[in-house]
C-alpha cells in the first residue's frame, strides 16, 4: 500500500519531465487523465503547482517546494521500510513484485514455493495489473523487481533480461479455427473476439494489424483483465490473442489451445527488471536467478 496518493506520485515525474505528454508517456496513461491529476492537487492545495506554454510545463514556486517536499517524504518512506527490512530474521525474506496478470499462475506460484523452499518464510507483497499500474507502484519506490511486458525505459529501472514473444491464437477446444500450426490473422478474424481494451500495452498494436486486414472484427468482450479475457475464452466465447507464457499452464491443463499467428509483427517484449533502491540486498541475486531458470522453463 502506497504512503502517498497517486496524484503526489504523478506529479514528482512530471517534475522530473519536459512535459505533460512526456511524463504522460513515462506513467502509461493519457495526457489528459495526468492533467486532471496536477489539477486535483493544484485545487487541493488552493495554488497552481505548474505553468504550462507551448514549450512544455515549468514549476511554479509552490510547485518547486511541493516536488522538494515530496522527494523527501520518499525518500523517508524508503529508509524506514529498509529499517524494518534490517529487523527482521535473516532467513526471512519479503518480495515486492509487480507482474502482469498472466504471469501468476505460471510465474508467481512457482517462484514463491522455490523461495519458501530456499529462504524459509516469505513475504509476498504482489502487485498485479496493467503496465500503468505497475509503473505508479515503481514511481514510488514500493516495488523490488517488475517482470512485465512493453516496460518503458525509466531510470528507476534496470533490466536484467529481455525477450520477445510471438502472439498466438488462444480459443477453447472446438471453439476456433480446425487444424494445428500456424495460423493467419484473415482466418482468426472470421470468429468471435474477446480483445485486450486500451489499458493493455497490446492493444494499439493489434487494433491496427487488425484493420489493416480490412475485416470488421466480431468483437464480444474487451477487457484491461488478461484473467476475465482468458475466462471468457476458456467458456468458449470467442478467440483472443496473448503469449505463450499468458496462457501456458491453461493449454497444459487442455483448457485452450494456442496457435502462433504466421505474421512475425506482432510481439511482446518481457523484462525482468530490478526498481533502483530495492530493499532485497543480497537475496537480489537469486531471486533474479529463480525467476531466469522459471521463465526458461516455459518453453516456446
Amino acid at each position: 500500500m502506497s504512503a502517498f496518493s497517486r496524484e503526489i506520485r504523478s506529479f514528482v515525474v512530471v517534475s522530473q519531465s519536459e512535459s505533460i505528454r512526456a511524463a504522460a508517456d513515462r506513467l502509461n496513461i493519457s495526457a489528459p487523465a495526468l492533467s486532471r491529476q496536477i489539477q486535483i492537487l493544484e485545487r487541493s492545495y488552493g495554488t497552481p503547482l505548474l505553468v504550462r506554454s507551448a514549450g512544455g510545463v515549468a514549476l511554479t514556486a509552490a510547485g518547486e517546494a511541493l516536488r522538494d517536499e515530496a522527494m523527501r517524504w520518499m525518500a523517508d518512506d524508503t529508509r524506514f521500510i529498509q529499517r524494518l527490512q534490517q529487523e527482521k530474521s535473516p532467513t526471512d525474506l519479503r518480495l515486492r513484485l509487480g507482474v502482469m496478470e498472466g504471469l501468476v499462475p505460471t510465474l508467481v506460484q512457482p517462484l514463491l514455493a522455490r523461495l519458501e523452499a530456499q529462504f524459509g518464510l516469505v513475504e509476498l507483497d504482489l502487485t498485479v495489473g496493467t503496465t500503468a499500474d505497475i509503473i505508479s507502484r515503481a514511481e514510488a519506490l514500493e516495488l523490488d523487481m517488475i517482470v512485465a511486458f512493453n516496460l518503458p525505459r525509466l531510470s528507476r529501472l534496470v533490466v536484467v533480461q529481455s525477450e520477445e514473444y510471438h502472439l498466438g491464437v488462444v480459443h477453447a477446444p472446438g471453439h476456433g479455427p480446425a487444424g494445428t500450426g500456424p495460423i493467419t490473422l484473415a482466418e482468426a478474424l472470421q470468429y468471435p473476439l474477446c480483445l485486450p481494451s486500451a489499458a493493455l500495452s497490446m492493444h494499439t498494436r493489434l487494433l491496427a494489424e487488425i484493420l489493416s486486414v480490412r475485416v470488421n472484427p466480431r468483437v464480444t468482450f474487451a477487457s484491461n483483465s488478461i484473467g476475465a479475457l482468458l475466462n471468457f475464452m476458456r467458456l468458449g466465447k470467442g478467440l483472443g490473442f496473448l503469449t505463450w507464457v499468458d496462457v501456458c499452464s491453461d493449454v497444459t491443463e487442455g483448457r485452450l489451445v494456442f496457435r502462433p499467428l504466421d505474421s512475425r509483427r506482432l510481439t511482446e517484449t518481457l523484462s525482468v527488471t530490478i526498481c533502483r533502491g530495492n530493499s532485497l540486498g543480497e537475496a537480489t541475486g537469486p531471486v533474479i536467478e529463480a525467476i531466469q531458470e522459471l521463465l526458461a522453463g516455459l518453453g516456446r
